[in-house]
């Protein structure tokens, strides 16, 4: 019988804050938590007998086990008192129904045969095996004569390695281990060179390891494990190219095998739920959605009511990345920058044309709960992220105007009753500007959906005609509101006079949230390039003051007009 020991007690304080609420054993990679895979691959490779020792969010790994129904025998070992490696591997020894046992760190994934490794510690005479290979940041172990001469060393000899996380042991380590004390197995290790014990060193290659102890390396193995599943194949590598990013924390990295290719987008781990936790609530955020789950259910709707969008591929929820079809890299506003306004005209038709299909299909059987942020665009969510978020980020902190928000309240206020007052409601995208269509296989696609929600049907429209990224000239402007209007009118009851007030409503609060998000992008997370799009939407505001057919606001209008036009 072989037994194995998964070191599961830590308090993942590298993967702050998020073990608050999640133990790190319990972290998701491709929808399995690490544990399960350790286990799975232990129990495959022939280990019938394993032991977990817990410590941080004891009862959520236990319970998580005892959720499981495993082929092989799989104990708890508590620690009230967290022992660290050393005190929590003699712990169990205690418990150890046989020697030597394998030893295996919860934060690393590996394709290493476990089996293979117990039976090089069965060939050799040595009380310890460590399993070491070459990982440069990590190269601390001198090693001579597949014999491990010392730990954390300066050393820069060649025959300096890394330590897995695997090891396999005797009984005998447990003598080199303080009872009941937080004790490091490397000082045991340590202590048993010095008394003449030999540690083996097996030095691996050609093979994958991956520490996921921090947010950067659980990206970058939940990124691995999930392009195999995406692409259906066991390859340990694809060609992954960064891309540039957007206005948004996310990252974009386009991924290629011989054959296809995706888009893979990284949200960040996203404090969903894994089995029987709830991590939404770690910050706090009174919201029905984060934005990855958002993202994905959004999306596969949109998919699902013909909306041309892209179809999502794979997607892991805790880890945040989601694989989703590659469109290319046209986006509306590069296909229609070397055109004449004929043609330029007749691009946007055809967008248009699916914003109708989609603000009217995709409102059959959407869901509020799939929303982040807010369910609809009603009035609290325009007064504060578009509003306040104008007066904050753009007034404020970009213009330097020193004028409290209790002094605008009562006039956004007004703004924003006038605007929902006779509002026809449907599936509002949001963002629906050039960057966030796509022209790929002669056909335009929508993404960036991850904001849809309930909300007026115009809104969608401002936010493409009036977008600073093209520059569309007011007459053209018009003739696509008119086209727009003719094409509602066929499909919806429309009363065109409500429309356009509501049209106009929506294009303020729109240049509102634009003019908030530059100013915001460009001083505050210095991304520069967003700060040429100032001047355009800052003019169009301009012309909207010097033509103001909105509720009084002079307060707004005095603020607009005080310094920047």
């Amino acid at each position: 019988m072989m037994q194995a020991m998964i070191l599961a007690a830590g308090l993942g304080t590298r993967l702050l804050p998020y073990t608050r609420i999640c133990p790190k054993p319990l972290f998701s990679i491709d929808r399995q938590p690490i544990l399960h895979r350790t286990i799975m691959k232990l129990i495959g490779d022939g280990f019938s007998d394993i032991l977990v020792n817990t410590h941080h969010l004891a009862l959520d790994v236990q319970n998580f086990i005892l959720s499981q129904n495993y082929a092989g025998t799989v104990q708890v070992c508590h620690e009230p008192k967290i022992l660290g490696t050393g005190g929590g591997i003699n712990n169990m020894l205690k418990q150890a129904a046989s020697v030597p046992i394998l030893v295996v760190n919860s934060d690393i994934v590996t394709d290493l045969n476990f089996k293979h490794i117990y039976d090089i510690h069965n060939s050799h005479d040595d009380p310890v095996t460590l399993i070491l290979h070459d990982e440069p940041q990590y190269n601390t172990v001198r090693v001579l004569n597949n014999t491990v001469v010392s730990f954390k060393t300066n050393d820069t000899n060649d025959t300096l390695k890394a330590f897995t996380g695997i090891h396999v042991i005797d009984a005998i380590v447990g003598n080199y281990i303080p009872e009941n004390k937080n004790y490091s197995i490397i000082t045991a290790y340590e202590q048993m060179i010095h008394d003449g014990h030999r540690i083996h060193a097996h030095i691996v290659s050609n093979h994958y390891w991956a520490d996921i102890g921090t947010p950067q390396g659980f990206a970058k193995a939940s990124a691995r494990m999930m392009s195999q599943t995406a692409f259906q194949t066991v390859e340990k590598k694809f060609h992954a190219q960064k891309l540039k990013g957007d206005g948004s924390d996310r990252f974009w990295w386009r991924y290629q095998s011989d054959e296809e290719s995706m888009i893979m987008v990284d949200h960040g781990i996203s404090r969903i739920a894994v089995p029987g936790i709830n991590l939404k609530n770690i910050d706090k955020t009174p919201q029905s959605c984060l934005e990855v789950e958002s993202f994905v259910k959004i999306g596969n709707h949109l998919h699902s009511c013909d909306v041309p969008v892209p179809k999502i591929i794979h997607y892991d929820l805790f880890s945040g990345i989601v694989f989703v079809e590659d469109l290319g890299d046209i986006h509306l506003q590069d296909y229609v920058s070397l055109m004449d306004e004929a043609h330029i005209k007749f691009a946007y038709q055809s967008v248009i044309d699916i914003l109708i299909h989609m603000s009217t299909q995709a409102a059959v059987g959407f869901n509020s709960d799939w929303t982040c942020q807010t369910a609809c665009y009603d009035a609290a969510m325009i007064l504060k992220y578009e509003c306040r978020y104008f007066a904050e980020a753009f007034l404020k902190n970009y213009l330097g105007i020193n004028i409290a928000w209790s002094e605008l309240e009562m006039e956004f206020s007004a703004l924003t009753n006038a605007a929902i007052t006779n509002t026809q409601w449907g599936f509002m995208h949001r963002d629906f500007q050039s960057r966030n269509i796509m022209r790929t296989k002669d056909q335009f696609y929508v993404i960036d959906f991850q904001g849809g929600r309930w909300g007026p049907i115009q809104y969608d429209l401002a936010s493409l005609l009036i977008d600073p990224y093209v520059g569309l000239s007011e007459y053209l402007q018009d003739e696509l509101l008119a086209y727009c209007l003719d094409q509602y009118s066929r499909i919806i009851d429309i009363d065109s006079h409500s429309f356009i007030q509501t049209y106009h409503y929506c294009r303020l609060f729109r240049n509102f949230q634009m003019l908030g998000a530059f100013a915001f992008l460009s001083k505050t997370k210095g991304k520069k390039s967003f700060e040429q799009y100032i001047p355009p939407a800052l003019e169009r505001l301009r012309q909207e003051v010097e033509n103001w057919s909105f509720v009084a606001c002079p307060t707004i209008i005095d603020c607009i007009l005080e310094k920047g036009l």
